[in-house]
């Protein structure tokens, strides 16, 4: 049975341009309005990322649930 993640290969290159895209365009000038601008925008945008990610977290660990990782290791 093959695991179809295409929702979550979406989701992450979407946050994935969004950061490319915030980082290239950092603002270059010494102008405190622009860069106080630009950082309010990304710390904005940071915090939605946050959130998809963790909704992707979410939907794989539905799709495959964690493992029991207990150790059977009793002593004999």
């Amino acid at each position: 049975m093959e695991k179809k993640f295409g929702y979550e290969v979406e989701k992450l290159d979407d946050v994935y341009n969004e950061i490319v895209e915030a980082i290239l365009n950092k603002p270059e000038t010494q102008d405190y309005e622009n860069s106080r601008i630009y950082f309010e925008n990304v710390a904005t945008r940071m915090n939605q990322w946050a959130i998809e990610i963790k909704d992707v977290k979410k939907k794989l660990e539905e799709k495959e649930p964690i493992a029991d990782l207990t150790a059977d290791n009793r002593p004999a």
